[in-house]
C-alpha cells in the first residue's frame, strides 16, 4: 500500500500540538458525499449512497452483496496522525439492518492492524447488544483508547461486521473526535500521498542524483540540518548557480498536478547580509524554449542558522511538449556559499489541481460541523417534527466598513447588516485619520459607526494602531525620532486602544510590517514592534492582538518570511494572539496553493484570518468563482476562524471589479449572489424533520449541522408548542440538546 505522509507535519517538524476545539477525524461522516478509499468504503461488498433511509441529512451507506459475516462498512483510520497511540476517542455510528425480521445477530466495530512486517492484527472496539430488523436505526458508540505497539503500523481499519452475508447494513451519522477536547492542528492539515519525487531527499550517502549548476557541489557532513549529509554549493559563478536536481517528466512530475515543495538551507558568508534565496523549477521544451517558474522564497543570512523554504506548485498544462524539468536552488551573490538538506517534492492528495472541490466539501464537513441529539422530552411522541434554523455562523463571515459612508446612507447600511456578521474598519481607526495633524484628534465617523454596528450586534476587528509603510505615515510624525517617537507611539495607543477597550474584539497592531519598518528605522530598535504588542496588551486585555501582512495567500515570495516573523514575535514574548492574511487578487486563486500558504503560516498554532480579501475581475461570474475559491480554501482550513473582504459596493471599493454590489441602486451582481448563496445557505444548517427516533422520554432527532446559533420550533401534528435556542460550538462529540416540553417556551405566550 502506498504510505500516507502528512506533508503540514513535514513542514512543521511535528513539534508542537496546539489547543483546539476537537474536530471530526472521518472524513465524509454524515455519508452526504460520495464514498471512496479516502473515507468511507465497503470490503467484501458493494457500498452506495442510499437516500430513502437514514438517520440525518441526504443520505447513508447502503452495504449489499456482502460475502461473509466479516465484510462490511470500512474506514481507513490515520493511525499516527489524526489518530494517535495513547489518546483516547469518542466514536459512534447508526447501524440498521434490512433483513432477518425480529431475529437478533451480533453488530461488532472491528479493527485490523497491519504492520510493515505483512502480520495482521484483529481488535475489537465495540460489540453491540443484539439487534435485529425490527428494531431500525441503533445507535453504536464507545470511548476507545488507541493502543501502543512495538511494531511500525502500516494501516489500521475500521470496519462494521457480524449479520449473516445475506444481510444488508445501512450506517449513518459516524462520529470519530477527541475525547480530551483537543486536536493538533498539525494533524489536520492537508495530506498527500504516493512516493517522493526527488531522488536522495537527505542528502545522506553522497550526492547521487544532484548536480551543481555552474558550480562545485561536496557533499557536506560538518553541518547538516537533520541526518549525516547535506550538499554544499561553492564556486558558484552566477546568483543562478546552485545545486540542481532533473526531475521525471510524465512520472515524477506531470501537467496540471500540484506539488507541495520543503527544502532547509543555510548560507555561510556574509554575517549579518539578508540573501534572497529561491527555489525554482526550469521546464525545456521540445521546441528548444524554456520557462522558469518560482516555488518557494526566503530572505536568509549567515547568522540565521538553518531556514526552511516551502512553497506549492501546480504544473501548467504543458501536455507532452516538456523534455526536461530541472528542480534547483539559486539567489545569493556567486561569492556566497550556501547548504542544502532536506529536499522534498510530494504531489497534493495525488490527484490534479481540478479535484480540490471534492476535498474542500469534505473538509468542510469534518472541520466546521458536529453531532447534535436533539431531545424532545413529552409524554406523547407521536406527531412531534421540528423545524431547526441556524440564525448565525460561528465561522466569521465579514467585510470592511467605510465610515464614511455607513451613518449617513440607509441603502449601504442595510446592505451591510443584512449580508455581513463581522466588520473591520477600512480607514476610519488608521493613525492619520485620528489625528491628520498633531493634536487634532478626530473621532467622530468611527464612533457613529461604531454604535451602528454594536446595536446590530455585529463583532468588530480594529484596524490599525499602526501602520509602518513609510508612505502612510502622516507628513507631522517623520519629524520624530528615538525616544520622541516612541512617546507619539505610546501616546497613539493611549487615544485610540484606551477610547475603544473593551468595545473591539480584535486590533491589528503594527500592519504590513514586512513592507514598512517606519517606526525601526526612525527609533533605531527593532525592540518597538514587540513593546507596541505588550502596550496594547496592557491597555486591552480583551481585545486578540493580530500580525497582519499584504497578499501572503497570493504571493509565493512573501509566505515563508511572514512565517518566520510570526515565530521571531513570538520568540521575543510578543502577546501575538492571531495571524492576518491578505489576499488582494487580480485573477482567480490557484487554490491549493492557498491552502499551502495558510499551512506555512499557522505553523505556529496560531489561528488565522483572511483579514482582506478581493477578487478584482471585470467578469462577475469569473469574479464570483474567484471568491468561491477562496472563500472554500478558508473554509475547508482548519487553522481560519475567518474571512472579511474588503468592501462590497463597486462606489465605494477600491478596485471597483472586485464589489458584489453596483450602482445607486446596489444591483447585486453574481459575486455577491454567489456570496449569499454560501454564506446564507450552502454553509448553513435548516432541517425539518419528522423521523425521529421514539425513545422512553420522547422523540430524538440526530442532525450533523455547522458552528454556529441556532432555533428550534417543535411542532405537535404541524401545530407549534415550543422553541428553543442553542448554540452549536465546535468541540468533541455530539452536543445533546433537550427540549423539556412543560419547561420550555410555549409559542405565543
Amino acid at each position: 500500500m502506498s504510505r500516507v505522509i502528512v506533508w503540514g507535519a513535514l513542514l512543521l517538524s511535528c513539534q508542537w500540538q496546539y489547543a483546539r476545539a476537537a474536530s471530526e477525524i472521518f472524513r465524509n461522516a454524515g455519508f452526504e458525499g460520495a464514498l471512496g478509499t479516502d473515507n468511507w468504503y465497503c470490503v467484501g461488498c458493494t457500498g452506495t449512497q442510499h437516500s430513502d433511509d437514514k438517520v440525518e441529512g441526504t443520505g447513508s451507506m447502503k452495504a449489499s452483496g456482502r460475502t461473509a459475516e466479516w465484510a462490511g462498512p470500512s474506514y481507513n483510520l490515520p493511525y499516527g496522525r489524526g489518530v494517535l497511540p495513547g489518546q483516547t476517542y469518542e466514536f459512534q455510528i447508526f447501524v440498521k439492518l434490512l433483513a432477518g425480521g425480529a431475529a437478533h445477530v451480533e453488530v461488532k466495530i472491528n479493527l485490523a492492524i497491519t504492520f510493515s512486517d505483512g502480520d495482521v492484527n484483529y481488535q475489537q472496539m465495540k460489540q453491540a447488544d443484539h439487534i435485529s430488523q425490527s428494531h431500525g436505526w441503533q445507535r453504536i458508540a464507545t470511548r476507545w483508547t488507541v493502543p501502543y505497539f512495538d511494531k511500525e503500523v502500516t494501516e489500521m481499519r475500521l470496519y462494521v461486521e457480524g449479520p449473516p452475508a445475506s444481510t444488508d447494513i445501512l450506517v449513518d451519522a459516524a462520529s470519530l473526535t477527541s475525547a480530551e477536547g483537543q486536536s493538533s492542528l498539525v494533524e489536520d492539515l492537508q495530506t498527500v500521498s504516493g512516493s517522493e519525487m526527488v531522488t536522495n531527499p537527505g542528502l545522506e550517502g553522497d550526492l547521487s542524483g544532484w548536480y551543481c549548476m555552474s558550480c562545485t557541489g561536496v557533499h557536506y557532513t560538518q553541518d547538516t540540518h537533520d541526518g549525516g549529509g547535506a550538499m554544499l554549493a561553492q564556486d558558484r559563478s552566477a546568483e543562478w548557480a546552485g545545486p540542481s536536481q532533473d526531475l521525471a517528466w510524465g512520472s515524477a512530475i506531470k501537467s496540471r498536478y500540484t506539488y507541495m515543495f520543503t527544502m532547509w538551507v543555510k548560507v555561510l558568508d556574509g554575517g549579518s547580509t539578508p540573501y534572497n534565496v529561491q527555489a525554482k523549477l526550469n521546464y525545456r521544451f521540445r521546441d528548444g524554449s524554456e520557462d522558469w517558474i518560482g516555488i518557494a522564497a526566503t530572505t536568509v543570512s549567515a547568522q540565521d542558522g538553518w531556514v526552511r523554504l516551502s512553497g506549492g506548485h501546480t504544473v501548467p498544462d504543458y501536455n507532452d511538449w516538456v523534455s526536461n524539468a530541472r528542480l534547483y536552488a539559486e539567489g545569493p551573490p556567486a561569492d556566497v556559499r550556501f547548504l542544502i538538506d532536506d529536499v522534498s517534492l510530494l504531489s497534493f492528495m495525488d490527484v490534479t489541481s481540478d479535484n480540490w472541490w471534492h476535498e474542500s466539501n469534505i473538509r468542510i464537513d469534518q472541520h466546521r460541523k458536529r453531532y447534535v441529539t436533539l431531545r424532545v422530552q413529552t409524554p406523547n411522541a407521536d406527531g412531534i417534527s421540528v423545524e431547526i434554523t441556524q440564525t448565525k455562523s460561528h465561522f466569521a463571515w465579514g467585510c470592511a466598513v467605510n465610515a464614511w459612508i455607513m451613518p449617513d446612507d440607509a441603502r449601504y447600511r442595510d446592505f451591510f447588516l443584512s449580508n455581513f456578521e463581522w466588520a473591520v474598519f477600512e480607514n476610519n481607526l488608521k493613525w492619520t485619520q485620528n489625528e491628520p495633524n498633531e493634536g487634532q484628534l478626530e473621532w467622530g465617523l468611527a464612533d457613529r459607526t461604531l454604535e451602528i454596528l454594536e446595536n446590530a450586534g455585529i463583532p468588530v476587528r480594529g484596524h490599525c494602531v499602526f501602520w509602518g509603510v513609510p508612505e502612510f505615515v502622516q507628513g507631522w510624525l517623520h519629524n520624530y525620532w528615538g525616544g520622541d517617537l516612541e512617546q507619539k507611539c505610546w501616546k497613539r495607543v493611549d487615544d485610540v486602544v484606551g477610547r475603544y477597550a473593551g468595545r473591539l474584539v480584535h486590533w491589528d497592531v503594527n500592519n504590513e510590517m514586512l513592507h514598512g519598518d517606519f517606526y525601526v528605522q526612525h527609533t533605531g530598535s527593532s525592540q518597538i514592534r514587540y513593546e507596541m504588542f505588550r502596550k496594547v496588551k496592557e491597555k486591552d486585555p480583551s481585545a486578540k492582538l493580530f500580525l497582519n501582512d499584504y497578499d501572503i495567500i497570493n504571493w509565493w515570495g512573501q509566505t515563508n518570511n511572514y512565517a518566520n516573523q510570526i515565530s521571531e514575535f513570538l520568540d521575543n514574548g510578543a502577546p501575538v494572539e492571531g495571524v492576518g492574511a491578505q489576499g488582494h487578487f487580480s485573477n482567480r486563486p490557484d487554490t491549493p496553493n492557498v491552502l499551502h500558504r495558510l499551512n506555512v503560516i499557522s505553523s505556529r498554532g496560531l489561528p488565522v484570518w483572511i483579514t482582506e480579501l478581493d477578487i478584482n475581475e471585470p467578469n462577475e461570474y469569473v469574479r464570483a468563482d474567484g471568491y468561491e475559491d477562496a472563500m472554500r480554501a478558508a473554509f475547508s482550513h482548519p487553522a481560519v476562524e475567518g474571512l472579511l473582504i474588503w468592501g462590497f459596493w463597486d462606489q465605494a471599493h477600491w478596485r471597483p471589479d472586485a464589489a458584489l454590489v453596483n450602482g445607486d441602486h446596489f444591483s447585486i451582481n453574481e459575486a455577491g449572489r454567489r456570496w449569499q448563496r454560501l454564506v446564507f445557505s450552502d454553509w448553513r444548517t435548516n432541517l425539518s424533520l419528522t423521523d425521529g427516533i421514539v425513545t422512553p422520554e420522547g422523540k430524538e432527532f440526530i442532525f450533523r449541522g455547522f458552528h454556529g446559533n441556532y432555533e428550534v420550533t417543535v411542532k405537535n401534528h404541524g401545530q407549534v408548542v415550543a422553541t428553543k435556542t442553542f448554540y452549536l460550538s465546535p468541540g468533541a462529540g455530539a452536543l445533546t440538546v433537550d427540549v423539556d416540553m412543560p419547561n420550555d417556551i410555549i409559542a405565543g405566550k
